[in-house]
């Protein structure tokens, strides 16, 4: 397990993008159960974010950045765009990713960090700009992630999977068996303050399965990781993808815990899954709540990649 507290990292400035809208308008969906999704006659339901993902995300985190500091930027996408990559190398695709990230940003001084962890990677991309900042390697950070998973490759392969929801269920709500894929951008600005603050991060492998979690000890580690970072939560935003496994897992670790009783909140139903946006996208939403002062957020990364934070609002 790699477990870090962080004690000298602040988030500065938080943005989103789903099809619901902004973070605002996409907390308010989650919280209130309703679905910013459409019904696609062949694919079931899907969530699409209108405009140029990467370049709102890095205009969103553009103001706050001073160009003269050291800079860690994560820029991370789970998957490309495919229908913008006819012949796509991955490798070619990761490098031009951060490299145009640091360009775009317009910084005298930066180091790129790019990330891949499943679903869970934005978080992972959060926590690695975070080492950074923590241990005085550099003096801010942005973590930012997109993606757009809807390309027909992809959707194809979800279904053949199965483990989208698919066509013929009324609605991407508890009952169903699958996700609905997403489109979502997020950013998040971090520097020595900041409004809110990163208290601990938790990165943890589950290797009991191939592609899901098996061993609940996995996350009820993480758990106990972050009660030790940020005791008394007042909410837990969930990963909660949608697939019956996952979910099943998610929900029997936290019924079997210390915090049976927190307040949960799942947004895949309300806005999708945005693959390896969906930590970011999630966490920025969750921090839009008025009452939320101590927030975990879980994410369960295909593959068994794990990654948890907790924030606090100063």
């Amino acid at each position: 397990m790699h477990g870090e507290r962080y004690r000298r990292v602040g988030i500065r400035a938080v943005w989103a993008a789903s099809c619901a809208g902004d973070a605002g308008a996409t907390w308010t969906a989650a919280v209130a159960g309703r679905s910013a999704l459409v019904r696609d006659p062949v694919d079931g339901w899907i969530g699409r974010t209108p405009g140029d993902l990467p370049g709102l995300a890095l205009a969103a985190a553009r103001p706050h950045l001073s160009t003269d500091l050291a800079t860690a930027v994560s820029a991370s996408a789970s998957k490309p765009d495919l229908d913008r990559l006819p012949v796509f190398q991955p490798w070619d695709w990761w490098a031009r990713s951060g490299g145009g990230a640091l360009a775009a940003l317009g910084l005298d001084s930066g180091v790129c960090l790019p990330v891949a962890a499943a679903c869970s990677t934005g978080l992972y991309g959060l926590l690695a700009v975070a080492d950074r900042l923590e241990h005085g390697l550099c003096d801010q950070g942005a973590a930012l992630a997109w993606d757009r998973p809807l390309a027909p490759i992809l959707r194809a392969a979800y279904a053949t999977l199965g483990v989208a929801c698919g066509p013929v269920h009324p609605g991407p709500f508890p009952g169903t068996t699958g996700f609905a894929p997403a489109e979502g951008a997020a950013a998040l600005v971090l520097a020595p303050d900041g409004p809110w603050r990163l208290a601990g991060g938790i990165r943890l492998g589950d290797a009991g399965h191939a592609t899901a979690f098996a061993d609940p000890r996995t996350l009820a580690l993480a758990l106990e990781a972050l009660d030790r970072a940020l005791p008394e939560p007042d909410l837990i935003v969930l990963h909660a993808t949608g697939t019956a496994q996952g979910d099943a897992y998610e929900a029997a670790v936290l019924d079997a815990s210390p915090w049976a009783g927190t307040r949960r909140v799942a947004c895949k139903p309300a806005i999708g899954h945005t693959l390896g946006a969906s930590g970011l996208v999630e966490l920025a939403a969750a921090m839009q709540d008025p009452a939320a002062r101590r927030i975990w957020k879980l994410g369960m990364g295909f593959g068994g990649h794990l990654a948890c934070v907790a924030v606090a609002r100063e």
